[in-house]
């Protein structure tokens, strides 16, 4: 008797185990790899966003050559490794979009790239490391710092009209606008990026384009910076636009978006 109630108990475990271990996600993300990343170098600065529903988004900024500068936008899968010690997990980037595909991840789906990315298990920081020639060994290293988000600095989104609207703004004075619309994609989706200013006694933030895709879209279609400066307002991290393009006392325009990662 006593051997039956034990062996009935024994599957019971069994079964617990078993149904605990189905319901867990198949590809769980460690938290530490999510959020905004920042790497910036000479001439270069670059965001990761790795966000929990497993999409990213890439922007690079080439301010030597602004034409050089791209966006993409896509999802990503992790796989545990044994081929570094110190780095447990490769990614794997499936871009579904790119306004400049010779640059980003997208490159690394050529037919003659076999490059592997490891990520790093440092809280701390953010590093792809990629082995290029899929023969074990680093050949290149990226370290990006987490994006930290303070008044109207960080990353913005809204996509309640679009597949992404976003706004960039970054601490020294950088800012970029992304949108990406699948449905009107040669109307809508484009990408700028410039200088911007931030005056916070009137509440006002002006715009100077320096590259620009698409100027259907974006700040740079209302033309000179005097003629287009925003009042802006934060509430429950909420970025609020708000334009009087004729400066007659009358909202232009409105534009809400939410504070990302």
């Amino acid at each position: 008797m006593c051997s039956r109630v034990f062996w009935m108990m024994l599957v019971g475990v069994t079964l617990l185990m078993l149904i605990s271990f189905k319901v867990q996600p198949s590809n769980h993300l460690p938290e530490y790899i999510i959020g905004n990343w920042l790497s910036q170098q000479a001439g270069h600065i670059e965001l990761l966003q790795i966000n929990e529903d497993q999409s990213y988004l890439q922007i690079g900024l080439d301010l030597n050559e602004p034409s050089n500068s791209f966006a993409e936008w896509g999802s990503f899968a992790l796989s545990n490794t044994t081929a570094f010690v110190d780095m447990p997990i490769s990614i794997s980037f499936n871009p579904t979009f790119s306004n400049n595909p010779s640059k980003g991840f997208i490159t690394l789906l050529t037919k003659h790239n076999h490059s592997h990315v490891y990520l790093n298990n440092d809280a701390s920081r953010l590093q792809l490391n990629m082995d290029k020639q899929a023969d074990n060994s680093i050949d290149n290293i990226v370290e990006y710092e987490q994006l930290r988000s303070r008044d109207i600095e960080g990353y913005w989104y809204n996509q309640e009209y679009d597949d992404l609207y976003a706004v960039l703004m970054l601490d020294n004075g950088l800012y970029v606008q992304l949108q990406i619309n699948f449905d009107h994609d040669d109307e809508l989706t484009g990408m700028e990026w410039g200088q911007y200013q931030h005056q916070s006694d009137s509440e006002e933030v002006y715009f100077q384009a320096q590259y620009d895709d698409n100027n259907q879209t974006g700040f740079s279609r209302y033309g000179e910076i005097a003629s287009a400066a925003f009042n802006v307002k934060l509430h429950d991290d909420q970025l609020i636009f708000l334009l009087d393009n004729n400066e007659d006392g009358v909202i232009d325009t409105f534009s809400r978006l939410m504070r990302k990662n």
